[in-house]
């Protein structure tokens, strides 16, 4: 009598290494059908961009047909396209249709399928034929792909960044020196004024001496009626050449408050502060100048304020 457990022990059906063998035969390993899935998927998503470019060429020219207005409603109802799906369309047909993607470096057509196509969206189109060569990025994955693309664009964005830092420290460089040659001519300037102020003092002063001899000789030897109008002659001359150094101080003063306005004029808008500041000095200045009682008095000849 046969034993059912050893039938069953022998079974080649219940045996689990027999079971293995046709797998092994055939080669029909996980990772045999895991590669095939993924060819299908690559052959699926390289003919999904070949559509969605023809498709984008499509809806380009459709919408140079029709009128203004009627763009969304023809997506809705001819086609069931949003207008934020049919501009992806466009842009994707727009930066891969025919010949986008050459450049003296790179093969004529590059095979990507529509993953590798939207992630390199993210490349600046200028860039992107030498970037496709230059990564080999038909021969990535998506995520490597992915990891690349942001890496790209991490490096661009530093690269600007510091071609803006660059540029901001430039222009501040060349602020400071236009203003350092501003405040140079300033300087120049006051030392102009300062010195015609010390010549004309000096003129003022040897005039004083001449008319002082003048007047010294005259008294020895001139009768009182020549003395009398020597003193006046003295006196008007005297008088002249104040009236003329006061003019001379007057028009420094006024070419000074002049510069001092046209300068508050130019930093207001950049210091409010500063603008504020230096324009109520400029009015306390005035203001203590039209007040001072022994200006008042010295303005009125008859004395006394009458």
């Amino acid at each position: 009598m046969t034993d059912p457990a050893k039938d069953t022990a022998t079974d080649p059906e219940n045996d689990p290494e027999t079971n293995t063998v046709p797998d092994v035969i055939s080669g029909r390993t996980p990772n045999v059908i895991a590669a095939e899935i993924n060819m299908i998927k690559y052959q699926a998503e390289n003919i999904y961009l070949a559509a969605t470019v023809e498709i984008g060429r499509r809806l380009t020219e459709a919408k140079s047909l029709l009128k203004f207005g009627e763009w969304g409603k023809w997506l809705e109802e001819s086609v069931d396209f949003s207008q934020s799906r049919a501009n992806k369309l466009m842009r994707i047909f727009k930066e891969y249709g025919e010949g986008q993607l050459t450049n003296s470096n790179s093969e004529p057509n590059p095979k990507l399928n529509y993953s590798q196509a939207v992630l390199l969206l993210g490349i600046p189109k200028e860039e992107r034929a030498q970037f496709i060569v230059d990564m080999d990025v038909e021969g990535m994955t998506t995520q490597e792909l992915r990891q690349a693309v942001k890496e790209r664009t991490q490096a661009r964005q530093e690269k600007d960044q510091a071609q803006q830092e660059k540029a901001d420290f430039q222009k501040t460089v060349e602020d400071q020196s236009s203003t350092i040659t501003e405040l140079t001519a300033e300087l120049a300037n006051l030392k102009a004024q300062l010195e015609n102020v010390k010549a004309s003092k000096a003129e003022l002063a040897k005039t004083a001496r001449q008319l002082n001899d003048s007047l010294e000789s005259l008294q020895k030897s001139s009768a009182a009626k020549g003395y009398e109008r020597m003193k006046t002659n003295f006196i008007n001359t005297s008088l002249k050449v104040r009236a003329n150094h006061i003019a001379f101080l007057c028009e420094n003063l006024d070419q000074t408050v002049r510069e001092v306005k046209q300068k508050l004029r130019e930093i207001a808008p950049n210091d409010k502060e500063t603008y504020i500041i230096y324009k109520n000095k400029v009015c306390d200045l005035m203001d203590v100048w039209r007040k001072d009682e022994a200006w008042s008095r010295e303005a009125c000849p008859c004395g006394d304020g009458q």
